[in-house]
């Protein structure tokens, strides 16, 4: 879901109304970012309102961006990766113990879950049947016809469905790594 860039617009302006909107629209899907990182509703209800925060301080700055959805993720991503440093926490589901590497480093199993939650947010955008046709695919292993069967559409519409969510994957992966690469340098 892209931001109007009117509304956008309005928030470098100061519009209170223009922050609420985006708030509303955006706060329950940062929140939900900022928990798959942390796994504590507390810790990511605090980082969501600092987000948002951060947002209305530096409002003026939005005038100028290009990808308003993108840049505010951009932000989230930072924040969180600034309080898990701030609090020298490492996230971890509750209900599982941490698979360990020697050959794997905590900013790695950050950057993994990093581009998971990438995913996830990813397909979850995506149209409902295109997320049907790839969830049943890639997560439950059942192949075309199967899924045409269950779906009672065309298994060339499978395909197409298939086709464009793993092409829209691609692109955002593409993305992240350059944007790693580019952290890296």
């Amino acid at each position: 879901m892209n931001t109007d860039k009117e509304t956008v617009l309005k928030l470098a302006q100061g519009n209170h109304q223009a922050f609420k909107v985006i708030f509303r629209t955006y706060y329950p899907k940062v929140r939900a970012f900022a928990y798959g990182f942390l796994k504590n509703t507390d810790d990511a209800d605090e980082l969501a309102q600092m987000v948002f925060v951060k947002l209305w301080e530096k409002r003026e700055m939005f005038q100028d961006i290009k990808n308003f959805d993108s840049y505010l993720f951009m932000l989230a991503k930072h924040a969180i990766f600034n309080f898990i440093e701030a609090r020298h926490i490492m996230p971890v589901a509750d209900d599982e113990l941490p698979v360990t590497s020697d050959n794997e480093t905590p900013y790695e199993k950050l950057l993994a879950n990093d581009l998971q939650l990438l995913i996830d947010l990813t397909v979850s955008n995506m149209p409902f049947q295109r997320q049907q046709v790839y969830r049943m695919s890639r997560e439950q292993g059942m192949v075309n016809d199967e899924i045409a069967k269950k779906l009672d559409i065309q298994k060339k519409t499978v395909e197409n469905h298939l086709n464009l969510a793993l092409k829209e994957l691609r692109n955002i992966i593409g993305l992240f790594l350059m944007s790693y690469i580019m952290l890296m340098s």
